[in-house]
């Protein structure tokens, strides 16, 4: 992990506020209670960025490597989606003797799936689902009414699912271990005083290989404009250790449209992710010598309110740093840019970047900082957009 400190030194033998921050204030080097505990830092990782100090919780959306820009293009930051599964010819599935509703069944998949990635918020198309999923079988519409719709229900996107082939089913025989039967025939091995007998671990069983062609097309109601994906992933249905015979491909059904339901999620929702972003409680931009203890002071102990997860407390006390130092206080404005970007008011939360990176100048603004501003300002050009 590459830690890149965001607190420096603050100066030493100055006594103001001794009451609040003598508990903050290392004596033998002048280095703050935040300091001591491990200079507030940031892991730069693959995408995210990990911090080793006092932090506050920022959540943003993370989006999938394939479809993430033009998933990005079709959301403009609207959350609101309506999920739709097309019907389809009751013969593709009556091959497999499945007899239940295809429709209900693939909805209800895929809006577990995309729940569990913390982005949308599912709309209940209620009376109209019927009608769009005959428009989603014949494709007549999907850029007229069924997104007139989409726009009556205050959706702001479509996600219609679509089995476009019949199910391809595979058998094999594979070597699959029984872990049971291994100890037993061990345990049996010993009672005739042989150490392994002929006990076996992997046994020849029977694996079904079962493919569900499904695609997922995702359509702003407002532009039309549409990300796809196709799923072609095989399911993997495996017998009881030792039994040959092919597994049910009914039995096998229900796991694979759960399969394809976490693929269209995967790939076609972002997921929110928790980004703890460091704090800072060192003197940068104070010009006011006989205010600096005052102000790292007030810093050490909103840091300390948030190390608690008391972050309104938190942000008093940088507000009373950032006005003892004249409102020059760097890491003031930089807490309260982190802050404010957690708490959602994003115009605020730019003033304060701003500020902070005019009062730190081009040497204070490293690649950590950079990378978590550049994330800053993406979700708030997202939530700009959701709010259009």
């Amino acid at each position: 992990m590459i830690c890149t400190p965001l607190a420096v030194r603050s100066k030493s033998g100055r006594t103001a506020l001794k009451n609040r921050s003598r508990a903050s204030i290392d004596s033998s080097n002048g280095l703050s209670r935040t300091r001591r505990q491990g200079a507030a830092c940031l892991a730069i990782g693959a995408t995210l960025l990990r911090s080793c100090g006092p932090t506050i919780p920022v959540r943003f959306p993370q989006y999938p490597n394939k479809t993430g820009a033009k998933l990005k293009a079709v959301l403009e930051g609207g959350r609101n989606v309506g999920v739709v599964a097309a019907k389809t010819n009751p013969r593709i599935l009556a091959r497999i003797g499945y007899e239940n509703d295809w429709s209900d069944t693939m909805e209800g998949a895929v809006t577990t799936a995309i729940a569990e990635k913390g982005f949308f918020e599912v709309v209940d198309l209620s009376g109209r689902k019927e009608r769009l999923r005959e428009l989603a079988y014949t494709q007549s519409g999907m850029t007229g009414e069924s997104l007139a719709i989409g726009r009556e229900l205050a959706v702001n996107s479509m996600l219609t699912v679509q089995l476009t082939n019949a199910p391809r089913q595979e058998c094999k025989q594979e070597m699959v271990p029984d872990y049971t039967g291994y100890a037993v025939e061990l345990a049996l091995a010993k009672a005739q005083g042989s150490d392994t007998g002929d006990a076996s671990l992997d046994k020849k069983t029977g694996v079904l290989y079962l493919t569900v062609y499904v695609v997922g097309r995702l359509t702003s109601v407002e532009t039309g404009r549409t990300v796809t994906y196709s799923h072609t992933k095989p399911y993997r249905q495996v017998n009881k250790p030792g039994d040959v015979d092919c597994p049910s491909a009914l039995a096998a059904f229900d796991g694979a449209i759960d399969q394809a339901a976490r693929g269209i999620a995967d790939n076609l929702s972002p997921k929110i992710v928790e980004l703890p972003v460091p704090l800072m409680d060192d003197e940068s931009g104070v010009r006011d010598d006989e205010a600096v203890d005052l102000v790292t002071g007030y810093l050490s102990s909103g840091n300390e309110w948030a190390e608690v997860a008391d972050f309104d407390r938190a942000a008093k006390d940088w507000r009373r740093a950032l006005n003892e130092s004249s409102g020059d206080s760097v890491s003031a404005l930089w807490n309260l840019a982190v802050y404010s970007w957690y708490s959602g008011d994003y115009d605020d939360a730019e003033r304060y970047f701003d500020r902070a990176l005019d009062g730190g100048g081009p040497d204070w603004l490293d690649g950590a900082k950079r990378e978590l501003m550049a994330r800053f300002s993406e979700q708030k050009r997202l939530a700009e957009g959701r709010n259009r």
